[in-house]
C-alpha cells in the first residue's frame, strides 16, 4: 500500500501545481531536493527489491527458501533502506508538526507573549533543531542512495539470466541516484559549525540540481514499471527494444538538463503541461501495474484511498477549498517567477520531449503485457499453509519433513542413525525425540529425517531454515560427521522436475520402439532408435536444478537423485492410498 500512497500524493501535488500554474510554483533549491529526493529514492529502492526477488523466484520457482539465491548483502541493504526511510518520516512529520503548531513563527510579534515565548515554542523555533532535521533528511537521502548501488550489483551478479528490463532498470536507477547523491553530499558538512542566516547556506550546484529535478520527474515511476514489466515471465524482442529506448531517452534527458539547466538558479517555475500529463499518466500506469501484479493490494483500503484521492482532487479544483492547501503549502509553494527565468536550449528540449514520448510508450507496452499475461495470484506472497502438523498440505510437501544429512566418505565406519539424529537435534536446539528417520540410503551415505513438532507460529524461524543454517556452519561435533557441501533439505520442485523429465524420456523411448516394430525388416533402425532413446534417458537423469543444488560432483548428484526417487515413491504411495480409499 505504501507505493500506492506515494503515487497518490505525487499526483495530488502535481494536480495542485497544474491548477495554480499561472500564479504559483514549488520552490526549487537543494534543501527541498534532498527532502523530497529521499521519498523518490525509496520508490526506486522498492522497484529494485521487486526485480531482485522476481529474479530469484524465476530462477528456482517460488518456495519458502527461494531467498537462498539472494546475495548476502541484500538483507542488510534492506535494513539500511528501511532505517533511512524511518529517519525521513520522523524528520518530515516533525517539520509538519512544527509548521502546524507554530504557524506565526515567520511573522512579526503582535502580542507581548510573542516577545517572550515559552520553552516549547523556543524549541520549535530553535535553529539547531531545524539544522538537525535538515541533516536527517540529508542522511536519509544518502542512505537510500547507498542502498541503490549494492542492489544494482546484486541484480547483475545473481544467478539466472539478466533480462533487458533488469538492465534498463539498473541504468535508470543509477541515472536517478547519481545527481541526487551529488546534491545530498554537498550538505554533509559536519566540520563547519558556523551558522548562516540563509537556509541555503550550501552554494548551489545548478548542473546537479537540474539533473536531479529531471530525474525525479520520471525516474521513480519508470523504475517501478520496468521492475513489474518482467512479471509475466517473457518479453518479445520489440518490447525489449521499447524498454531500452525509454531508458536511453531518460538518461539523455537527465544528462542534457545537467549540461544545460532549463531555468535560472532557484527560480520557482511550474512544469510544462506536456511534462505534467506525462507524469500523471506514468503515476497511473505504475499504480495499475502494482495492483495487477499484487492482487492482495486490491482491498477496501485501496478503494478508500481512491475515493479520498478523488475528493482531494475535486477540493483542489475549487478555489474556496483550494485556499486550505495553499495556506498549508505556503512555505514551499510560492508565487511563481517570471517566464524570463527560463533558459533557452533547443537540443535539451528535444531530448526531454523524446524522453516523455519514450517513457509513455514504455509504460503502455508494459501495462499491455501485464494485463494480457497477469501474474499468477499469490506468486509474490507466501502460501497460507506451508506444511506442518496444523497444515492442510500432506507431510510429503512439508519441508520440515524433508531434512537431509549426508555423512563424510572419509569416515571408517557408518555412523549410527540415532547418533546422527542426536547431533542434528543438538544443532537445532530441539529434543532428540522430536526428530525421526524417514529413510537411510546407505549406498549414497544419505539420511532423510523429519521434525515431529508442531508447525512454527508467528515470527519463529522454521526448522528447515535453521537446519540449512546449521549445514552451512555446523557445530564441531556435527562438522566431524556431516558433508556440509551437500544441501540440507530436499526441494520438491526439483524432484518433480526430475520425475517429469524421466517420464518424458521413457515415453520418447517407448514411442521409438513402437514405431520401429511397425516397420518390418527395419532391425537396423530399431537398434539405432533404441540406442538414441537410451542415450536420451541417460543424459536427462541429472536435471539442471539438481546440478545447481549440489554442484558438479557425480556422487553428490547421485545422492540427491536417490533422495528425490525416495520422495517420488512416497508421493506415488500417498496418492495411490487416496485412490484406494475413494474406491
Amino acid at each position: 500500500m505504501q507505493p500506492l500512497a506515494y503515487f497518490a500524493v505525487r499526483s495530488l501535488l502535481g494536480w495542485l501545481q497544474y491548477v495554480e500554474k499561472a500564479e504559483r510554483a514549488f520552490i526549487s533549491n537543494s534543501l527541498l531536493l534532498v527532502a523530497t529526493g529521499a521519498a523518490h529514492c525509496w520508490a526506486v529502492v522498492y522497484a529494485l527489491f521487486i526485480a531482485i526477488h522476481t529474479r530469484a523466484m524465476r530462477y528456482d520457482g517460488y518456495h519458502e527458501g527461494y531467498t537462498d539465491h539472494l546475495p548476502f548483502w541484500v538483507a542488510w541493504t534492506e535494513t539500511l533502506a528501511v532505517g533511512s526511510m524511518g529517519i525521513w518520516w520522523v524528520a518530515g512529520f516533525t517539520q509538519v508538526t512544527i509548521r502546524i503548531l507554530d504557524d506565526d513563527a515567520g511573522g512579526l510579534p503582535s502580542e507581548a507573549r510573542d516577545l517572550n515565548p515559552n520553552m516549547f515554542v523556543q524549541l520549535m523555533r530553535s535553529q539547531r533543531l531545524h539544522d538537525i532535521l535538515t541533516m536527517a533528511h540529508t542522511v536519509s537521502c544518502v542512505g537510500l542512495f547507498a542502498s541503490i548501488i549494492p542492489l544494482c550489483f546484486a541484480m547483475a551478479l545473481m544467478k539466472g539470466d539478466l533480462t533487458a528490463c533488469e538492465m534498463c532498470l539498473g541504468f535508470v536507477s543509477m541515472g536517478f541516484a547519481l545527481p541526487h547523491a551529488a546534491v545530498a553530499c554537498r550538505h554533509l558538512n559536519f566540520a563547519n559549525p558556523k551558522k548562516n542566516d540563509d537556509a541555503a547556506a550550501v552554494a548551489p550546484a545548478p548542473a546537479a540540481e537540474a539533473a536531479a529535478q529531471e530525474a525525479a520527474s520520471l525516474g521513480p515511476q519508470l523504475c517501478v514499471i520496468l521492475a513489474l514489466a518482467d512479471s509475466p515471465g517473457h518479453a518479445f524482442l520489440w518490447q525489449n527494444f521499447v524498454y531500452g529506448v525509454a531508458a536511453v531517452a531518460f538518461l539523455a534527458a537527465v544528462a542534457a538538463c545537467g549540461r544545460s539547466p532549463p531555468k535560472v538558479g532557484d527560480a520557482a517555475l511550474p512544469p510544462e503541461p506536456e511534462e505534467f500529463w506525462t507524469c500523471i499518466l506514468l503515476d497511473a500506469v505504475a499504480a495499475m501495474s502494482l495492483i495487477v501484479c499484487f492482487p492482495h493490494l486490491n482491498t477496501w483500503h485501496l478503494w478508500a484511498l481512491v475515493v479520498l484521492l478523488g475528493v482531494l482532487f475535486a477540493a483542489v479544483w475549487y478555489e474556496t477549498s483550494r485556499e486550505l492547501f495553499l495556506d498549508f503549502m505556503e512555505p514551499v509553494f510560492v508565487t511563481r517567477s517570471d517566464s524570463d527565468k527560463v533558459l533557452p536550449g533547443q537540443q535539451r528540449q528535444r531530448l526531454r520531449q523524446a524522453a516523455w514520448v519514450a517513457t509513455l510508450a514504455c509504460a503502455s507496452v508494459a501495462l499491455w503485457d501485464i494485463m494480457l499475461h497477469p501474474v499468477q495470484e499469490g506468486l509474490f506472497e507466501p502460501p497460507a499453509d506451508s506444511g506442518g502438523a496444523d497444515s492442510a498440505l500432506p507431510e510429503i510437501f512439508d519441508q520440515n519433513a524433508l531434512l537431509l544429512l549426508r555423512w563424510k566418505q572419509q569416515l571408517n565406519t557408518q555412523p549410527d542413525p540415532e547418533n546422527m539424529l542426536s547431533m542434528a537435534a543438538e544443532a537445532l536446539e530441539v529434543e532428540k525425540d522430536k526428530l525421526a528417520t524417514q529413510s537411510l540410503i546407505v549406498d549414497h551415505r544419505l539420511l532423510l529425517f523429519k521434525f515431529l513438532g508442531p508447525a512454527e507460529k508467528g515470527g519463529t524461524v522454521p526448522v528447515h531454515m535453521r537446519w540449512k543454517t546449521s549445514v552451512l556452519s555446523p557445530p564441531t561435533t556435527l562438522a566431524e560427521v556431516m558433508d556440509n557441501d551437500f544441501p540440507g533439505t530436499l526441494n520438491v520442485t526439483t524432484c518433480l522436475h526430475m520425475q517429469a523429465r524421466k517420464k518424458f524420456a521413457k515415453a520418447k523411448a517407448d514411442g521409438a520402439l513402437e514405431k520401429a516394430d511397425k516397420k518390418e525388416g527395419s532391425d537396423a533402425l530399431t537398434k539405432e532408435e533404441s540406442s538414441e532413446s537410451d542415450t536420451t534417458a541417460t543424459t536427462t537423469t541429472v536435471h539442471a536444478s539438481i546440478l545447481r543444488a549440489v554442484g558438479p560432483s557425480p556422487n553428490a548428484q547421485a545422492a540427491y537423485t536417490a533422495g528425490c526417487e525416495w520422495w517420488v515413491s512416497e508421493l506415488d504411495s500417498y496418492y495411490s492410498a487416496d485412490k484406494d480409499e475413494d474406491r
